[in-house]
Protein backbone atom coordinates (compact mmCIF):
# COMPACT_ATOMS: atom_id res chain seq x y z
CA UNK A 1 0.00 0.00 0.00
CA UNK A 2 1.59 3.17 -0.92
CA UNK A 3 1.46 6.10 1.29
CA UNK A 4 -1.02 7.80 -0.85
CA UNK A 5 -3.67 4.96 -0.59
CA UNK A 6 -3.36 4.80 3.28
CA UNK A 7 -4.12 8.54 3.70
CA UNK A 8 -7.74 7.79 1.32
CA UNK A 9 -8.27 5.17 3.06
CA UNK A 10 -7.67 6.84 6.37
CA UNK A 11 -9.94 9.49 5.15
CA UNK A 12 -12.38 7.10 4.51
CA UNK A 13 -12.14 5.61 8.02
CA UNK A 14 -12.74 8.57 9.67
CA UNK A 15 -15.74 10.18 7.54
CA UNK A 16 -17.04 6.57 8.58
CA UNK A 17 -16.31 6.85 12.55
CA UNK A 18 -17.83 10.54 12.48
CA UNK A 19 -20.69 8.64 10.80
CA UNK A 20 -21.04 6.02 13.34
CA UNK A 21 -20.55 4.02 10.33
CA UNK A 22 -17.05 2.72 10.90
CA UNK A 23 -18.57 -1.19 11.87
CA UNK A 24 -21.22 -1.09 9.10
CA UNK A 25 -18.91 -0.38 5.80
CA UNK A 26 -15.81 -1.88 3.54
CA UNK A 27 -13.02 0.16 3.53
CA UNK A 28 -10.72 -1.67 0.98
CA UNK A 29 -11.03 -0.39 -1.91
CA UNK A 30 -11.73 -3.20 -4.05
CA UNK A 31 -14.88 -3.54 -2.38
CA UNK A 32 -15.72 0.04 -2.52
CA UNK A 33 -16.43 1.71 -5.54
CA UNK A 34 -16.48 4.81 -3.44
CA UNK A 35 -13.35 4.29 -1.65
CA UNK A 36 -12.33 3.15 -5.13
CA UNK A 37 -13.18 5.96 -6.22
CA UNK A 38 -11.69 8.53 -3.53
CA UNK A 39 -8.09 6.41 -3.92
CA UNK A 40 -7.76 7.82 -7.27
CA UNK A 41 -8.37 11.18 -6.96
CA UNK A 42 -5.96 11.58 -4.68
CA UNK A 43 -3.52 9.96 -6.70
CA UNK A 44 -4.54 11.94 -9.28
CA UNK A 45 -4.18 15.26 -7.23
CA UNK A 46 -0.79 14.11 -5.58
CA UNK A 47 0.40 13.20 -9.23
CA UNK A 48 -0.39 16.93 -10.11
CA UNK A 49 0.95 18.63 -7.05
CA UNK A 50 4.04 16.30 -7.86
CA UNK A 51 4.42 17.58 -11.46
CA UNK A 52 3.98 21.16 -10.22
CA UNK A 53 6.22 20.38 -7.64
CA UNK A 54 9.04 19.40 -10.78
CA UNK A 55 8.07 21.80 -12.71
CA UNK A 56 8.89 25.03 -10.35
CA UNK A 57 12.37 23.30 -9.13
CA UNK A 58 13.34 22.99 -12.33
CA UNK A 59 12.30 26.60 -13.35
CA UNK A 60 14.47 28.33 -10.71
CA UNK A 61 17.30 25.83 -11.49
CA UNK A 62 17.58 26.95 -15.04
CA UNK A 63 17.36 30.23 -14.37
CA UNK A 64 20.50 30.70 -13.54
CA UNK A 65 20.02 33.31 -10.97
CA UNK A 66 21.29 32.51 -7.52
CA UNK A 67 19.18 35.26 -5.68
CA UNK A 68 15.89 33.54 -7.04
CA UNK A 69 17.02 30.23 -5.39
CA UNK A 70 17.84 32.50 -2.39
CA UNK A 71 15.62 35.00 -1.83
CA UNK A 72 12.13 34.51 -3.76
CA UNK A 73 11.53 31.02 -3.39
CA UNK A 74 10.70 30.48 0.05
CA UNK A 75 8.23 33.41 -0.14
CA UNK A 76 6.94 32.84 -3.45
CA UNK A 77 7.44 29.53 -4.85
CA UNK A 78 8.55 27.65 -1.69
CA UNK A 79 4.95 26.16 -0.72
CA UNK A 80 4.37 24.47 -4.36
CA UNK A 81 7.84 22.24 -3.97
CA UNK A 82 7.82 19.28 -2.38
CA UNK A 83 10.35 17.90 -0.65
CA UNK A 84 12.15 14.39 -2.21
CA UNK A 85 11.11 11.30 -0.25
CA UNK A 86 13.89 9.88 1.39
CA UNK A 87 14.84 6.26 1.12
CA UNK A 88 13.35 3.59 2.79
CA UNK A 89 16.28 2.28 4.97
CA UNK A 90 14.13 -0.84 5.76
CA UNK A 91 13.61 -1.35 2.19
CA UNK A 92 17.01 -0.68 1.02
CA UNK A 93 18.04 -3.70 3.43
CA UNK A 94 15.58 -5.92 1.74
CA UNK A 95 16.89 -5.71 -1.36
CA UNK A 96 20.66 -5.48 -0.42
CA UNK A 97 19.77 -9.41 1.11
CA UNK A 98 18.90 -10.34 -2.41
CA UNK A 99 14.81 -9.43 -2.19
CA UNK A 100 13.22 -8.16 -4.99
CA UNK A 101 11.70 -5.35 -5.77
CA UNK A 102 8.21 -6.32 -4.98
CA UNK A 103 8.79 -8.68 -2.52
CA UNK A 104 10.92 -6.37 -0.58
CA UNK A 105 7.92 -3.77 -0.72
CA UNK A 106 5.73 -6.74 0.64
CA UNK A 107 8.36 -7.61 3.53
CA UNK A 108 8.44 -4.13 4.32
CA UNK A 109 4.91 -3.58 4.79
CA UNK A 110 4.19 -6.71 5.93
CA UNK A 111 7.14 -6.20 8.87
CA UNK A 112 5.63 -2.41 9.92
CA UNK A 113 2.21 -3.74 10.07
CA UNK A 114 3.38 -6.38 12.27
CA UNK A 115 5.37 -4.21 14.54
CA UNK A 116 2.12 -1.43 14.57
CA UNK A 117 -0.15 -4.67 15.73
CA UNK A 118 2.54 -4.83 18.70
CA UNK A 119 2.66 -1.32 19.44
CA UNK A 120 6.25 -0.98 18.21
CA UNK A 121 7.99 1.12 15.68
CA UNK A 122 11.33 1.49 14.06
CA UNK A 123 13.10 4.77 14.23
CA UNK A 124 16.85 6.50 13.76
CA UNK A 125 18.64 6.49 17.04
CA UNK A 126 18.59 9.77 18.75
CA UNK A 127 15.06 10.80 16.91
CA UNK A 128 13.19 12.19 20.05
CA UNK A 129 9.75 12.05 18.05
Amino acid sequence: MTDIEAKALALVREVLTERDLSNKRAVRREVSPYTEALCRAIEQHEAFRQEVSDAVELSIDRSGHDGLRAGHINEYLGRFIIPKPKPDPLREIAEAWGLHNTVAKSWVEDLRATLEARGFEIREKNDDN
